[in-house]
């Protein structure tokens, strides 16, 4: 009984049609970077872009008097230098302030950065 299957599955088998395609690939119908919930909208002409806040994060303070330093995101600054614009007022134990463009900003080691005007 084996002899007369074999022949005969053989022939089906090439006589089969042939496989079909394999399923295209699905398409994104959504972008996959874009936060949940998100919307990006287009600029419109003659719109200026929001003003980035300043908020670095206040590491480390050495204190010295006027050579007092202050490490900020991991950079160095000692009074009087500029860090994005922003110059090194005071260094005190746990603060260091800044002041850009008549805006202070005091970063401290306990809170996140908040500013204030003269």
């Amino acid at each position: 009984m084996k002899h007369r299957l074999l022949p005969a599955l053989l022939l089906l088998i090439a006589t089969a049609a042939p496989a079909a395609e394999p399923p295209a690939a699905p398409s994104l119908h959504h972008d996959p970077f874009r936060r949940p919930g998100g919307t990006l909208l287009a600029p419109v002409a003659g719109d200026a872009p929001a003003p980035v806040e300043w908020q670095p994060r206040l590491r480390g303070v050495l204190l010295s008097g006027a050579a007092s330093l202050a490490n900020v995101d991991g950079q160095m600054v000692a009074i009087g230098e500029k860090i994005d614009g922003h110059r090194l007022l005071s260094v005190t134990e746990y603060q260091a302030v800044f002041e850009k463009d008549g805006r202070r900003v005091t970063l401290d080691m306990r809170r996140p950065p908040r500013e204030s005007r003269p």
